[in-house]
C-alpha cells in the first residue's frame, strides 16, 4: 500500500461514520428551539439518506483540499483531509511514518453551542486512534493538534495531525 491508497482509506473510512456526518451537519442542541443534540438516537441516520443527497452532505462537509472561500455567507462544519509530513525509516522510502492532517473548521454558532469542535476532534480520535482503518497498513496515532490561525471570519479553526507507518502494528 502507498500513500495513495491509505489516505484514501482513511479518508473513505471518516466519510462513512453517522456520528461525524450529525457533527458536521446538525444544529448544537437546544432547549428553547427543541432541538435535540446532534447525536441523539431519536434523529433520523444521515447514512440512511438517498445516495445523491448523502454524496452531496460529504462531499459538502469532508474535502480533501482546503475551499474556505466559501465559508463567510454560510454557517456549517467542514474538515479537510490531506497529506502531512512524509518521513523515511533507515533512509527508504517504501518504510515511511506519513502524517495525515485533518482540519475542522465550525461555525462559531456550532463552537459556542457545544464546543462542536472538541466533539468533531473526540470522534475523529475515536476512529482512527489504535483503531483498524481498512486497507491502512499499521494503526494511525495522534501527533498532536493545534489551533489554526486565518481562518474565514465567524469560525474557529483546530487542526489534528495523526500518523501511520510501516512497522506500527
Amino acid at each position: 500500500m502507498g500513500l495513495y491508497d491509505d489516505i484514501l482509506n482513511t479518508f473513505i473510512h471518516i466519510r462513512k461514520d453517522e456520528d461525524l456526518l450529525r457533527l458536521l451537519t446538525l444544529k448544537p442542541e437546544n432547549f428553547a428551539e427543541g432541538i435535540p443534540d446532534p447525536l441523539s438516537p431519536t434523529l433520523p441516520n444521515i447514512i440512511d439518506k438517498p445516495p445523491e443527497e448523502l454524496s452531496d452532505i460529504q462531499n459538502k462537509h469532508i474535502m480533501k483540499s482546503v475551499k474556505v472561500d466559501d465559508l463567510e455567507p454560510i454557517k456549517l462544519c467542514r474538515l479537510f483531509i490531506y497529506p502531512g509530513r512524509r518521513t523515511p525509516e533507515r533512509n527508504n522510502y517504501a518504510t515511511a511514518d506519513q502524517e495525515i492532517h485533518i482540519d475542522i473548521l465550525c461555525h462559531v454558532d456550532y463552537e459556542n453551542g457545544d464546543f462542536r469542535s472538541s466533539r468533531i476532534t473526540d470522534r475523529l480520535n475515536d476512529l482512527l486512534v489504535n483503531a483498524k482503518v481498512k486497507g491502512v497498513f499499521g494503526k494511525l496515532e495522534y501527533v498532536g493538534g493545534n489551533i489554526i490561525s486565518g481562518v474565514p471570519r465567524n469560525y474557529v479553526g483546530y487542526k489534528c495531525v495523526y500518523e501511520f507507518g510501516s512497522f506500527r502494528k
